[in-house]
């Protein structure tokens, strides 16, 4: 496969690989992630997912953007472990990694505070050390307020800063996010964004986020992956250069968000013909 030049979308430095098969990520350090000829299908069904080859570096933030039903979930719960592939492999060199879903399912008759706190006991983290490892959590995604209310007090923004904090409180490298914000509204989002950016430098996670949301994927990541309709390939991915934080409002982001929007089109016109 060609190396693909170096240009510039809207003031952000991007290097955007055409669609080719397969892809496989240019790891400058070492993979947080690699995945290797996998295959995903239900029963006798047709192909859900056909060929992934993907290596993501440590540290990165990669975001998995597509059309609905076009597998993205899929290939998150694969990683995570929830399903297995019918064929190839997935390697996750830390071991297990963290999930945060849409819905916070944080437990309503514990507070902010106890709901890490189980998270923490579940990693074996020994109970007198658990309050003040959750207040430190709740701290590092700023809600350190809010330890003792429990859900139903607070907001769905606040609600999944909990969750991301529980799912930072399984001490994972890898944490696998699937559309997380899709139901909070826009200026929720956006403030969430800047939340999951600044706990993604703190921590050096590998993030890896489930969106269909263009501009959403445009903001966060440092590559960005498009994934074709059924069966869900590794169409085309755009790897960030310019890694300072973006607002979603830019120019830039929308430029960018512009480029990869038409890329979807075109997928999405592809399957349907």
């Amino acid at each position: 496969m060609t190396s693909p030049g170096s240009t510039v979308v809207g003031g952000i430095a991007v290097e955007a690989t055409p669609a080719a098969a397969p892809i496989i990520g240019r790891s400058a350090g070492p993979a947080a992630i690699t995945i290797d000829a996998l295959g995903k299908r239900y029963g006798t069904g047709g192909l859900v997912l056909d060929n992934i080859n993907l290596s993501i570096e440590a540290g990165q933030f990669v975001c998995l953007l597509g059309a609905s039903g076009c597998g993205k979930s899929t290939l998150l719960n694969i990683i995570a472990g929830l399903e297995k592939p019918s064929e190839g492999t997935v390697t996750v060199a830390s071991g297990k990694a963290a999930v945060m879903f849409q819905d916070a399912a944080l437990f309503p008759w514990l507070t902010a505070g106890r709901n890490i706190e189980l998270a923490l006991k579940l990693a074996g983290l020994a109970r007198p050390k658990r309050r003040a490892a959750a207040r430190e959590l709740l701290d590092l995604v700023n809600l350190a307020d809010a330890a003792d209310k429990r859900p139903h007090e607070l907001s769905g923004g606040m609600r999944q800063r909990v969750a991301l904090a529980r799912s930072l409180a399984q001490d994972r490298k890898v944490l696998l996010m699937d559309e997380p914000f899709a139901a909070l509204d826009a200026i929720t989002r956006d403030l969430l964004h800047e939340e999951l950016e600044r706990v993604w430098r703190q921590t050096g996670r590998t993030i890896v986020f489930v969106t269909h949301n263009v501009r959403e994927a445009a903001r966060l990541g440092e590559r960005i992956l498009l994934m074709s309709s059924r069966p869900g390939r590794i169409v085309n991915e755009w790897t960030i250069t310019d890694t300072g934080s973006r607002r979603i409002e830019s120019p830039e982001v929308a430029r960018l968000g512009d480029e990869i929007t038409d890329q979807l089109r075109e997928e999405i016109r592809r399957n349907a013909s």
